[in-house]
């Protein structure tokens, strides 16, 4: 006779393991955390790349104050042409060689150097100013804009060339063409000239409409990449301007069309690189008054008070950016 024996049961016993419901729970939560947690990275990483930007801009303003309290004006916003104008006879400079405005900022930014190896007897393009020019410097550029290694390239004034890119551009002045579209007042388009004008170097006292009033660098990132918006342009070439010791880096301001495809229109901010106030910070640009003080520009703002900013005489009684 055989006597049937049966398993016993432990009731101590845990049960090892999730079950498919349990983990797909848990990887639900996870994912939702994640989902949660990602923007917030995101935005915390943002506002550091934005307060670095914002540093380097504020490096550029008191380098501006620097240059002008030893030379008792202001640097030009490029030099150019076989002329001798006042900015050559202020620096010395022969006529002929092209230089853009940063280049004279040099010993300012704790680079004295790279100015010391920077020929201002030779074109900014010339092989005798490669090494220079092709010097990344990371005060000048913004940890937001994407290629930070980037290098424009191209052949003009009988040079081929490259050159180390910067996201900063002086404002030297607004398109005039603005007030026959209703844009700007009238009072701008009688006096549009910015601070840092080619050729010309002119003392504190120009900026009639106040320091605190005057926007004289603002950000123009990407170049010399293309981008439309938020869209990067694939074809079509280069924007000029993009490097640091670049000639043509100053610009006037002349608005875009909302879509960034068009010049001159309504949006003064981030809606083209080409040659205008651009930034990848969500919501605006920084830029640099002529007080010093650095500002963060909303893309919504009326393109009638950025020329008044930029404008630096011309007495308009709008608010300030």
């Amino acid at each position: 006779m055989f006597r049937m024996v049966h398993d016993v049961v432990d009731p101590d016993r845990r049960r090892q393991g999730f079950t498919l419901v349990e983990l797909l729970v848990v990887i639900a939560i996870i994912g939702l955390l994640v989902a949660l947690l990602l923007p917030a990275v995101q935005a915390a990483r943002e506002m550091a790349r934005r307060t670095q930007c914002k540093n380097n801009l504020k490096q550029l303003g008191l380098a501006l104050h620097t240059f002008e309290n030893v030379h008792r004006f202001w640097p030009p916003g490029a030099v150019s042409g076989s002329a001798v104008t006042e900015a050559h006879l202020a620096l010395d400079l022969p006529p002929g060689p092209e230089h853009g405005w940063i280049t004279f900022l040099l010993p300012h930014l704790e680079q004295q150097s790279l100015f010391d190896s920077y020929r201002l007897s030779a074109d900014w393009r010339a092989p005798a100013n490669q090494t220079a020019r092709e010097t990344f410097l990371p005060t000048l550029q913004c940890p937001s804009t994407p290629n930070p290694k980037r290098r424009d390239q191209a052949t003009s004034g009988g040079f081929t060339w490259r050159s180390a890119p910067t996201d900063y551009g002086a404002v030297n002045g607004v398109d005039t063409t603005l007030y026959s579209m209703g844009l700007i007042e009238y009072a701008t388009s009688r006096q549009p000239a910015g601070m840092l004008r080619t050729n010309r170097v002119q003392p504190v006292s120009q900026m009639a409409d106040g320091t605190s009033h005057q926007l004289v660098v603002a950000e123009d990132a990407g170049r010399h990449f293309r981008y439309a918006a938020r869209r990067r342009l694939l074809h079509g070439g280069r924007f000029s301007g993009s490097g640091w010791a670049d000639r043509d880096n100053a610009y006037f301001l002349h608005g875009a069309s909302f879509d960034g495809l068009t010049l001159t229109g309504p949006c003064p901010i981030n809606c083209s690189n080409n040659n205008e106030i651009y930034s990848f910070h969500p919501g605006g640009a920084s830029s640099v008054f002529g007080d010093g003080s650095v500002r963060f520009l909303a893309q919504q703002i009326e393109i009638r008070v950025v020329a008044a900013a930029i404008s630096r005489s011309a007495g308009e009684t709008l608010p300030s950016p």
